[in-house]
């Protein structure tokens, strides 16, 4: 959208010894006009918080959706300074690796969050943002 780029790099990493191998997902988001490619921490203003702001709208997620029961009781702590992500058309996409805080068999967790939910932390006047703004 505008002079945003998001790819996507799937992979799957089969280590020698290994009982069975693990998918990989990678989004690269990148400004068409500089060449920069964006980390979570760029949509947010600095001091913001975002890292406790997210986790907290996670965990209630995980807390309250039925749709997240699989989730592995007590696993999930808080997403990282540099957690996963993508943008989808109005909200921001949270995701963690297989076995991180669900089964294999749950593939990627992914939390949707729509951007209204964290209008008062997003650097609005930000280069990240205004990329697809």
């Amino acid at each position: 959208k505008k002079s945003l780029v998001g790819i996507k790099i799937s992979g799957y990493d089969y280590p020698f010894g290994a009982a069975h191998g693990m998918p990989t997902e990678v989004y690269a988001h990148i400004n068409l006009q500089t060449g920069q490619f964006y980390k979570l921490k760029d949509l947010f203003k600095q001091g913001s918080g975002y890292v406790k702001t997210i986790s907290k709208i996670v965990g209630e997620q995980i807390k309250n959706d039925e749709k997240y029961s699989y989730v592995f009781p007590d696993t999930y702590k808080g997403i990282q300074p540099d957690q996963p992500f993508y943008l989808t058309e109005g909200a921001l996409n949270i995701y963690f690796s297989p076995y991180e805080i669900a089964p294999y068999a749950a593939g990627f967790p992914t939390f949707k969050i729509p951007f209204e939910e964290l209008t008062a932390i997003i650097d609005k006047q930000g280069s990240f943002w205004k990329t697809f703004h």
